[in-house]
């Protein structure tokens, strides 16, 4: 699967890095970033699942 934050759509409220710390940072931009480049499987990708349900403005798509 792989990970798409919309930057437009992103406001920074970190939910995503609160639910996968691993996956994601806020940039000095105020906006979610991806840790990881490529395609991501397992616990990971479960995670990454999980962070995109929490985004209050569902900036975060999975493509799998």
């Amino acid at each position: 699967m792989k990970v798409i934050i919309d930057p437009d759509k992103c406001c920074g409220y970190g939910e995503c890095v609160a639910t996968a710390p691993g996956l994601f940072e806020i940039g000095d931009d105020n906006r979610a970033h991806l840790l990881r480049d490529g395609e991501l499987s397992g616990p990971d990708a479960e995670l990454a699942r999980d962070a995109s349900y929490s985004c209050p403005v569902e900036a975060i798509d999975i493509a799998e």
